[in-house]
């Protein structure tokens, strides 16, 4: 029985890294589709769940094994990076617990998968890698298992490559480049490759670790001039790696390539030295090539190249990362000992939310695009803290407590912990650089304590208690866990994907029908009130605003007509039901009342629209988005004034924002005070261009003058559209003659 238990344990941890290659899109290889059109964000949300399914059957088999055989138990007095990371676990659960929204922060959402239960997993998966892969043989044979995952992964980012617009191998061959991208399609742009974990920059850090673990396994060859497959690896994995365009990973492997070096050179000295030194010069040579020749051909006919070439201060991603941080760094000052909670960033953006700089970027911010800064708004100070003791600790056990481990993978490792660190200034991280790193730190605890290491003591309970007491328990355990943790949230992204398949199920369903179900599936998911319940209430309310806009066909009879309306009423109303049910909870999330308040204005409910809106806008008075919604339900109530002052206000916080100077126009025609709106931007240094928003308002106010003013002027400035202009200037009359 034991052994059959330890083979399930060993052969849960060799399936783990093969999960990069997973994707859960309802395709032939797709676990988890079970008759669906994938999950909701498949890149992630697949992945995660098997990998806690994974984690929780080892951890159990684990507490098996540690219970009859001593030699399965962690030695925490001799494991110092096992303590760090459960005080780490610590700090976060009582910062989760304490924080903005505990649920979130305990759940996160389907986007990310971390919160609480996602870290207990990771750091549950590091304890039984430390306890069954406890030899220096037995980690090269995982080490192994990763090199097979990676190689899978790298034949589908080289498909990418060959397929991907803007390099050689499309330029001189498209048809064969039309073939990989049929058959190898990039994601998340047009040349950036993120193979199968789909964003460029996390697969940029799998190349990254996978290189090291290739250079591991070189490092401990008896003849590495004869394994030339592991430098080949390496190399593949650099290359992929610059093809991602992921600059800040790159600039953590340069930063790691000579922390590595280094420390080879400082211990080896001589061939080693002078490695170094070559190394060292030919990197600020391509680098300094590439600045000085940014606007050569050869340097702009290159995507990453080109990339590369522009990081500067005022780089539009640069400057924004800048700004998030400053963002960061203010609020945590507020809350500075123990944070927010995990997945509440969203809270800070909006409080803290800078008009004339945000405009140009996403609307909701969920991190810092920084971990450094994501932990210390989640968990604060000691959070960050405690997160940071893990390369501390890792490092002290590497190079200051007496170990067997050889230099030369000490080096390895240590120069990929500085790029890793490095990679993590500009983004977060995510479940494959997580499993990475967490693998990493069981390796170093494993090899720094020594297969020497022998573990001494009785069984923690006699045979027949294991089996007829402590082994049911663990299995009952296990199966819970499997539901609540694994099999609902699964059951809710199901339950949301067919709530929001309304075109292909009305391929072979009514639409009657199609709506009952899409209701039934909402109402089912949210109710589950687990992970990813609020994504399922967003996508409820944004579907119960489209079929309020569903135009029913005139040849419709009267009583299918009837049986319709009832129907979509029936949507309408079940998620009026939701947004009051829910309201309490989220009375402090700007970004839920937001999607209230535009659910509302979308069912021609203003009034109801600018009750939620005004709290927002009241919470987060800066944030231009919530100012627009809020104008829409004034204008939707004819309360033009209030739309014009509140217009006004939202151009005033950032001038150069089109949006803010489009609305404040609009406000202005249906308050008949264009001219004046129009003389104050003028007069702010700013132009009035046409907008097609601003004319259709002034055609629907019927200021038919003001909107004929408005079309001469575009005939003034550009007179090649002078036919379509009268044209349109007729059209506008057509009504008032008659």
């Amino acid at each position: 029985m034991q052994n059959i238990i330890k083979k399930i344990v060993l052969v849960c941890l060799v399936i783990i890294p093969f999960l990069a290659l997973y994707v859960a899109d309802g395709g032939t290889f797709d676990v988890l589709a079970h008759g669906t059109a994938g999950l909701y964000f498949p890149f992630i949300t697949g992945k995660n769940l098997l990998f806690r399914i994974l984690v929780e059957i080892a951890f159990a088999g684990w507490i098996i094994l540690a219970l009859h055989d001593a030699k399965y138990r962690i030695k925490i007095k001799k494991s110092p990076l096992t303590i760090a990371f459960a005080i780490f676990m610590a700090v976060l659960l009582v910062a989760d617990i304490f924080g903005v929204d505990t649920q979130k922060s305990i759940w996160s959402n389907f986007e990310r998968m971390e919160g609480f239960v996602g870290h207990i997993h990771f750091f549950a998966y590091f304890v039984v890698l430390t306890a069954m892969i406890s030899t220096a043989g037995e980690w090269k044979n995982m080490l192994k298992a990763f090199v097979v995952a990676n190689v899978a992964v790298l034949v589908y980012a080289y498909g990418q490559l060959f397929g991907a617009s803007g390099y050689i191998f499309s330029e001189k061959f498209p048809a064969m480049a039309s073939w990989f991208a049929a058959r190898f399609p990039i994601h998340m742009s047009e040349n950036r490759l993120d193979a199968t974990i789909g964003n460029s920059a996390y697969f940029a850090i799998f190349c990254l670790f996978s290189a090291c673990i290739a250079g591991l396994l070189w490092s401990q060859t008896k003849t590495p001039k004869k394994a030339w497959w592991y430098p080949t690896l390496i190399v593949l994995n650099l290359i992929a790696l610059f093809y991602s365009g992921t600059r800040g990973t790159m600039i953590g492997l340069v930063g790691g390539i000579v922390v590595a070096l280094g420390l080879i050179a400082w211990h080896e000295r001589g061939h080693a030295r002078k490695v170094f030194v070559a190394t060292l010069v030919a990197m600020i040579i391509a680098i300094g090539s590439i600045f000085a020749f940014k606007n050569s051909n050869f340097v702009q006919s290159s995507p990453t190249l080109a990339r590369l070439a522009h990081i500067s201060i005022s780089d539009g991603t640069t400057s924004s990362r800048i700004y998030i941080w400053k963002l960061s760094y203010s609020a945590w000052l507020e809350r500075p000992i123990i944070g927010y909670g995990q997945d509440n960033f969203s809270y800070v953006f909006a409080r803290k939310y800078n008009a004339e700089k945000f405009w140009g970027l996403e609307a909701w911010y969920d991190r810092s695009h920084d971990v450094f800064f994501d932990w210390l708004i989640a968990d604060g100070i000691v959070g960050l803290v405690s997160y940071l003791s893990l390369y501390v600790v890792a490092l002290w056990l590497m190079w200051r407590k007496k170990n067997d481990m050889p230099m030369r993978e000490r080096a390895i490792i240590t120069g990929t912990l500085a790029g890793y660190f490095v990679h993590n200034i500009f983004v977060f991280d995510n479940l494959t650089s997580y499993i990475l790193f967490f693998a990493l730190l069981a390796y170093i605890v494993v090899r720094t304590q020594g297969d020497n290491d022998v573990h001494h003591g009785n069984a923690l309970v006699k045979d027949d208690n294991l089996k007829f007491l402590w082994m049911p328990i663990v299995g009952i355990v296990l199966v819970g866990t499997l539901y609540y943790v694994n099999y609902r949230p699964w059951l809710v992204n199901t339950l949301l994907i067919r709530g929001m398949s309304a075109n292909q199920l009305l391929q072979t369903m009514p639409f009657v029908d199609v709506v009952k179900l899409q209701q039934e599936s909402f109402t089912k998911a949210i109710a589950l009130n687990t992970l990813g319940s609020q994504e399922t209430r967003e996508q409820f309310l944004q579907m119960a605003v489209r079929l309020t806009q569903v135009k029913i066909p005139d040849a419709t009879p009267q009583k299918d007509k009837q049986v319709i309306v009832n129907t979509v009423s029936s949507f309408v109303q079940a998620a009026k039901d939701d947004v009051t049910a829910s309201f309490p909870a989220n009375k402090e999330d700007v970004r839920m009342l937001s999607v209230y308040g535009m659910f509302y204005n979308g069912i021609n409910d203003p009034a109801s629209g600018e009750q939620m809106l005004t709290l927002a806008h009241t919470l987060a008075p800066t944030k231009q988005l919530i100012s627009f919604d809020l104008i829409r339900s004034y204008l939707l109530e004819k309360k033009y004034p209030q739309a014009y002052a509140l217009g006004r206000e939202t151009y005033d916080l950032a001038p150069k924002y089109p949006d803010a100077k489009k609305w404040y126009l609009m406000t202005a025609v249906y308050a008949n005070a264009y001219k004046e709106a129009r003389a104050y931007i003028i007069s702010n240094g700013g132009t009035v261009p046409f907008d097609a928003d601003v004319l259709n308002a002034a055609v629907t106010a019927r200021q038919i003058s003001l909107a004929i003013e408005i079309l001469q002027e575009v005939k003034r400035t550009n007179p090649e559209y002078a036919s379509q202009v009268d044209a349109y200037i007729k059209e506008i009359l057509a009504p008032t003659k008659k």
